[in-house]
């Protein structure tokens, strides 16, 4: 029974961490409504899970990195001058500028955060507020620019957006999707700097969080996890960056308030 729990949790990491809709807030309420307790309720759980997510982002975005890494040391080779016309290069750097914010605020703050702010009441509260916050920033933001044009300012500021995902129900990829679409980048492009932007934020924190893993008896239960996390996470990626092409957030947005309200109502009316 722990193998089928880990499995469809699991699924539910990879394919939640990377659609607009809360891996964080799924992971703290389905257990408890599904009254699973014991070791997929665990820390250990946990950080099997989101480095099944961060191996998705690698095994997806591996490419990527090798060709922006390439051109950065290329461009650093020749003396810094190409940077700023390496659209690669530049990347990377806006990339690493990016990342600096929730690196921060995650090291100080996260266990605080999370545990502050492990209650249904305030998933479902999230989901719906930034759920609707998403939806209007899509409605209005025109779509004009690429992830190449991003600037100091768009990393910085996406940055600082993702920092607020530390708060359960609100969502990674949705706030950055979020910031991303409100400096007008077409959704293909704001879901692509996302992804890469949450790259170094979920290896770090599945990292750091990894020197507490006990492992044990319990390992088959953790690789499980782990396993079907970043499957289900790498076609996440993959079907997320293909919708887009043709459809707006609507669908995600629809779930999240639905889901939000039925929290909020649980956490009200039956827990």
């Amino acid at each position: 029974m722990q193998i089928f729990q880990a499995a469809v949790l699991g699924i539910i990491q990879g394919l939640t961490e990377f659609f607009p809709i809360s891996s964080s807030g799924h992971l703290i309420v389905l257990p408890q409504i599904f009254g699973w307790n014991g070791v997929v309720n665990s820390l250990d759980f946990d950080i099997a899970a989101h480095l099944g997510t961060a191996a998705a982002l690698i095994g997806f975005f591996w490419r990527d990195w090798v060709r922006l890494t390439t051109s950065f040391i290329a461009q650093t080779l020749r003396g810094f001058r190409g940077i700023s016309s390496d659209s690669d290069a530049r990347l990377l750097i806006l990339l690493i500028v990016g990342s600096i914010p929730a690196a921060f605020v995650g090291i100080l703050f996260k266990d605080t955060i999370e545990t502050a702010f492990r209650s249904a009441l305030l998933v479902g509260v999230t989901m719906v507020i930034f759920g609707l916050l998403l939806w209007w920033t899509d409605k209005v933001s025109v779509q004009e620019r690429k992830t190449a044009q991003a600037n100091l300012f768009d990393s910085i500021f996406i940055g600082v957006a993702q920092t607020i995902s530390l708060i359960p129900g609100v969502s990674r990829s949705g706030i950055t999707i979020t910031a991303g679409r409100s400096q007008k980048f077409d959704r293909t492009s704001a879901v692509r700097f996302s992804f890469l932007l949450s790259t170094p934020a979920v290896l770090g924190a599945g990292l750091l969080s990894a020197k507490d893993f006990q492992g044990g008896a319990d390992f088959p239960i953790f690789l499980t996890g782990f396993i079907f996390a970043t499957i289900s996470g790498i076609l996440a990626i993959k079907l997320l960056l293909g919708f887009v092409q043709k459809h707006d957030f609507n669908i995600f947005v629809v779930y999240r308030v639905l889901f939000g309200i039925f929290l909020i109502a649980w956490a009200i009316l039956i827990k």
